[in-house]
């Protein structure tokens, strides 16, 4: 009998805003994704990357990605997280607000 550990992937997923060449141009979304079994990270500017880092890693204990099972969520679900079925990461202008570390 196998363990179910010997079927599961952990990832960890890391988002962050970069700011801008100026100080009020548009920040930028980066992010990280680390596999937590093989240590295995890459960082990437739009959300597809994500799927391509997972895509061999979950090839390998069996899942086959052409099935795309994470596309499989509906409208309904995707309003009520707030998700969008965009690709990429938004380019979001600073807030106004201080930074940490200034006074204001």
């Amino acid at each position: 009998m196998t363990l179910l550990e010997d079927q599961s992937a952990s990832f960890i997923v890391r988002i962050w805003r970069e700011r801008g060449e100026t100080e009020d141009g548009p920040g930028e979304w980066r992010g990280s994704i680390e596999h937590v079994q093989t240590g295995k990270r890459s960082f990437f500017r739009e959300l597809r990357a994500i799927e391509r880092f997972m895509a061999p890693l979950l090839q390998e204990i069996g899942i086959d990605s052409a099935q795309r099972f994470w596309e499989q969520m509906s409208p309904e679900m995707l309003e009520q997280t707030g998700s969008t079925p965009d690709d990429t990461l938004p380019v979001i202008p600073p807030t106004g607000s201080p930074r940490r570390g200034r006074s204001a």
